[in-house]
């Protein structure tokens, strides 16, 4: 009896703490130790130090511009993280006094409460890429295309939002202070982890903890890194809900679709909203509203392209209807068969004979280039070149990929995102047998393009089939008029061909 009533009083003494006065608010958030701020010394020291590293070594992770705007961002979300303070301490108090069983103030209540909170980091984090309206709070943390220690300074202004889903551990009956305490021990630790400077660790880290290994992958583009490695200190949560993953190759960073401004802090912030506001003025009735606003990104993105592609089928069949309505009368058909025969005529001419498309683009250049595509408000290019395995045969499956020469940032070279690859310069591959391709431009999948060997050095060449010629294709080009950057306006497709028996260049247009 003696026993249970002394283990009575000890969960008294455990969850049995007093209220806490709001008129000591003041005084609790003085005794509040700011951690992170503490911790600014070493961070700027690291980061000095490896910007220094990348700087005056050969694998560079830092771009000027990018980092001031990282630099800007990580400014403002200080002051705001100062401003909330009182506002969340409050909130924190009123919710500890309303609980009956308040825990005391004791250092080990730090370990369960970490748990707690680091579970509660998992689902935010995961909720903030399948919630378009949470992703607009998390986006800017992805937009850096280099990674580097000042993307950890790349915290939304509006994150504290996200406060919901820790509302569970002030449930918990946790003292305010313990809670603050952990809340920036888990930003803080997650600082180290956005380096290309450390490589993999021992394999019970990696499995376990959060390292740079695992969040590369949380922050690369490529199709089986995306939505991927979600916890903030422990692994445990992404191998229970099956969201882990090991970095296998080098991830590609930044969003599927780049920020062109890198340095504004309000873009960087808040364009998503603006991409939002938009689409929900344009949306079709209250269900698509709703889809707008809190469907994943990714479900997004693939309704627009959708929408795109049902808007331009409609727009053919309209055509194909007026046309066929046209009343033509005996006397005009003579000349619209002279119109048409003119046309077919003029389909194939030579080069010279048509308006030569941009001339100021730059012509890249390589071993394995097959052909490349440009657009003319776009001063960067996508190659097409032949996808060797590492044994150098050719892989069967996917013979030709594509990439980026990013001229505008000194002709980096760079893969093309997963999304990019679906549903805009990828290409679908099918074998023909005999060291044949079929290969199909998945943005324009009517015109088939055929990989083959060249009869004269049997090295394999890009050709269009023309009333039983060989095309050799060399360049493609397309004439955007208009339009915005989700819905561009194609005017016409230009193919540079030569002949591969006479040597003659052609150009075949199709006008979409």
């Amino acid at each position: 009896m003696a026993a249970i009533k002394s283990t009575l009083n000890d969960l008294i003494s455990i969850f049995g703490a007093d209220q806490i006065p709001m008129e000591s608010i003041h005084h609790l958030e003085k005794s509040a130790p700011d951690v992170l701020v503490y911790a600014l010394p070493a961070v700027f020291f690291f980061t000095a130090l490896e910007c220094g590293i990348s700087c005056f070594g050969e694998h560079k992770t830092y771009e000027a511009k990018e980092t001031f705007g990282s630099l800007l961002i990580g400014i403002g979300n200080l002051a705001v993280n100062l401003l909330m303070k009182m506002v969340l301490l409050y909130g924190a108090i009123w919710i500890y006094n309303l609980l009956p069983w308040r825990i005391t103030l004791n250092w080990w209540t730090l370990i369960p409460c970490f748990i707690v909170y680091d579970c509660c980091s998992y689902w935010s984090h995961r909720t903030s890429h399948f919630n378009r309206f949470f992703w607009a709070t998390h986006v800017v943390h992805h937009s850096a295309e280099h990674y580097n220690l000042t993307v950890a300074f790349r915290q939304s202004w509006v994150q504290h939002v996200k406060t919901i889903f820790f509302i569970p551990v002030a449930l918990m009956g946790f003292h305010p202070l313990v809670f603050f305490v952990i809340s920036q021990l888990s930003t803080l630790y997650q600082f180290w982890v956005h380096t290309e400077k450390i490589g993999t660790l021992h394999p019970f880290i990696e499995k376990y903890l959060g390292t740079p290994s695992n969040h590369r992958v949380h922050h690369g583009s490529q199709e089986k890194y995306l939505d991927k490695n979600f916890g903030a200190t422990l692994m445990i949560w992404d191998h229970l809900f099956g969201t882990f993953q090991y970095e296998e190759e080098k991830p590609i960073y930044g969003l599927t679709t780049p920020v062109e401004n890198k340095t504004n802090p309000f873009v960087l912030n808040f364009h998503e909203y603006r991409d939002m506001v938009h689409d929900l003025k344009h949306s079709d009735g209250l269900k698509e509203l709703f889809f707008f606003m809190f469907a994943s990104p990714g479900k997004i993105y693939t309704h627009k392209v959708n929408q795109l592609k049902k808007k331009q089928r409609g727009q053919s069949e309209m055509q194909a209807n007026i046309n066929n309505r046209l009343k033509i009368n005996g006397k005009d058909k003579w000349k619209i068969t002279a119109c048409l025969l003119l046309i077919i005529m003029g389909f194939n001419q030579p080069l010279h004979a048509q308006k030569e498309p941009e001339a100021t683009l730059p012509t890249p250049k390589g071993n394995n280039l097959l052909f490349f595509l440009q657009r003319n408000p776009d001063a960067n290019t996508v190659i097409y070149e032949l996808n060797y395995n590492e044994d150098g045969t050719l892989n069967p499956s996917n013979p030709v990929k594509g990439s980026w020469i990013r001229y505008e940032e000194n002709e980096r070279f760079k893969e093309l995102t997963a999304i990019e690859k679906k549903f805009a310069y990828g290409v679908k591959c099918k074998s023909l047998g005999n060291d044949e391709f079929e290969i199909r431009l998945v943005a324009y999948k009517k015109l088939p393009l055929y990989l083959l060997k060249s009869d004269s050095d049997h090295k394999y060449r890009i050709y269009i089939k023309d009333e039983g010629k060989n095309l050799l294709l060399k360049r493609v080009f397309v004439r955007v008029n208009g339009g915005s950057f989700w819905f561009p306006k194609v005017q016409y497709i230009d193919l540079i061909t030569t002949n591969s028996a006479s040597g003659m260049e052609f150009l075949k247009r199709i006008n979409l």
